[in-house]
């Protein structure tokens, strides 16, 4: 390893690479917090001009855009509660509260901080240990990935605050929901009702920005409509201490910043997992651990720590499998695997022996990257809270243009602009009758890794379900599940009890 790094710093600190990074961390924030966008299609848009780069620099440049759009999502999410990016559904539950409450400054700072420390200490990981987590994460099957997957569905009993069993109503459409279309096993359809534009699934950018975005227009709409309802504009507070991080505010959430980098970690190093599987369960496993579990989804300053930090974590677990083992650990870093072989790079152990300079080189640039990625998104700042001062009049209808474009680019089919619009309808009335929308997307999100994974597992069984129970990580994965949903139902039940006695007191 040290034999490598002078002869890396020397081929990584040029004018071209650190202008690479920086430009891909820029449009990778830009791309991120704009719904409709998506960071694989930024990335696979990007992948032929690196061809014609040197190998550190298009990396650099992809790895800037996988960075900087896992962070981008969140300034949408917390600005107008609707998600760029998957991996930030968990920070709208606490991310839009705050900025309700004027806390908008806080909530981006706290995102901004909780990515790039996630980034740093998972790619400090990368660099120290990264053929020893990836030997571990092979040991992975479908027995493990099926429990992994029930132990992140259990998170629904937290993210749905006080209203479990609709939070778990939420949860299973949203696994319906991504049922409908040709069964992954047998091609045969399922669910389409005879609407061939239904056979490949619902599309999920129509369904994510239908229920943020559109029904968050409609709401907003309502209240002008109607004079019985107020109309909601975030306020912008001039108070200091609501547009800064303290620091004994870092310092209370240093723990839960610490356990979300691990969870993300380790959760970036399964192949096929991804960052919104790592946000929902940081999210989960701090509301468990926090002395004030009742404040998340309302403002949690925790939350947004939490699922940012998380999320952003899986960056550097995914490049783990990629290259140590040659398995990208998502659709991003399978991209990535495009840029190593065009350049004549097999991903693999071998790859630490023939080409180690080049590839300490590209860790040299994770770090520098992750230090621009706090001075970029730092110096954007500004610029995105004072959208908070645009009349939600000119606002909306503008978000709306936006979607309209990111639901029709997605496939180029006017059908899913039809569906955006169901959804917006769909998610408006879940708002109205208080059906917490999280849990949906969480079940969509996480049904095609829990339906692939059950089925080979029971076809490696044997049809038994005695090896989910005996196989240890599997078991483990299964307990935890059982130890949230009982963590998160029994405090609440508590809670209860005590309202109850206060008031016949």
């Amino acid at each position: 390893m040290f034999e490598f790094l002078l002869p890396a710093a020397q081929l990584f600190f040029t004018l071209k690479n650190l202008l690479a990074v920086s430009g891909g961390l820029f449009i990778g924030i830009i791309i991120g917090a704009i719904p409709g966008l998506n960071v694989p299609m930024a990335v696979a848009l990007l992948l032929p001009m690196t061809f014609y780069m040197e190998p550190v620099a298009g990396l650099s440049l992809l790895i800037g855009v996988y960075k900087g759009g896992t962070y981008g999502g969140s300034i949408s999410g917390i600005l107008i509660n609707t998600p760029g990016a998957p991996a930030a559904a968990a920070t709208v539950l606490d991310g839009y509260p705050m900025a309700q409450q004027g806390k908008a400054g806080k909530a981006l700072r706290a995102s901004i901080y909780g990515s790039v420390i996630g980034e740093f200490i998972a790619d400090v990981v990368l660099i120290t240990v990264a053929a020893q987590i990836a030997t571990v994460a092979l040991k992975f099957g479908p027995n493990e990935k099926f429990s992994l997957v029930v132990f992140a569905l259990s998170t629904i009993a937290v993210i749905s605050g006080g209203n479990f069993l609709k939070g778990v109503a939420a949860g299973l459409l949203g696994l319906f929901l991504k049922t409908m279309g040709l069964d992954p096993i047998t091609s045969c359809d399922r669910f389409t009702l005879g609407v061939f534009e239904l056979k490949g699934g619902i599309p999920f950018l129509p369904l994510l920005i239908g229920v943020f975005a559109v029904s968050e227009f409609l709401t907003q709409a309502e209240k002008k409509v109607f004079p019985g309802q107020k109309e909601q504009v975030l306020p912008l507070s001039r108070n200091k201490e609501d547009n800064y991080v303290s620091w004994k505010e870092f310092r209370e959430n240093l723990r839960t910043i610490l356990r979300s980098t691990f969870i993300g970690l380790g959760i970036g190093a399964l192949p096929g997992s991804g960052s919104a599987i790592a946000a929902f369960v940081s999210y989960g496993a701090a509301k468990n651990a926090s002395r004030h579990p009742e404040g998340f989804g309302r403002g949690s300053l925790e939350g947004v720590f939490a699922a940012e930090t998380g999320n952003n974590a899986v960056c550097g677990g995914a490049l783990i499998p990629l290259l140590t083992l040659g398995i990208p650990g998502d659709a991003i870093t399978a991209i990535l695997i495009g840029v190593l072989l065009v350049h004549g790079l097999i991903p693999g152990p071998d790859l630490f022996v023939k080409s180690g300079d080049i590839v300490y080189a590209v860790f040299i640039g994770l770090i520098v990257g992750n230090i621009l990625h706090l001075f970029i998104a730092s110096l954007g700042l500004r610029l995105f809270i004072k959208l908070l001062s645009v009349s939600r009049a000119f606002l909306f209808p503008a978000v709306i243009v936006i979607c309209l474009a990111g639901a029709y680019t997605g496939d180029s089919s006017v059908f899913d602009v039809y569906l955006m619009a169901v959804f917006g309808v769909f998610g408006y009335l879940m708002k109205k009758f208080d059906f917490p929308v999280a849990p949906l997307i969480m079940g969509y999100i996480l049904e095609p890794l829990l339906e692939t994974s059950l089925v080979q597992a029971l076809i490696l069984n044997k049809d038994s379900v005695l090896p989910f129970f005996t196989r240890p990580i599997s078991l483990l994965f299964l307990l935890l599940a059982g130890f949230f949903i009982i963590r998160s139902f029994y405090p609440r039940r508590r809670l209860e009890g005590v309202a109850r006695s206060g008031g016949s007191s």
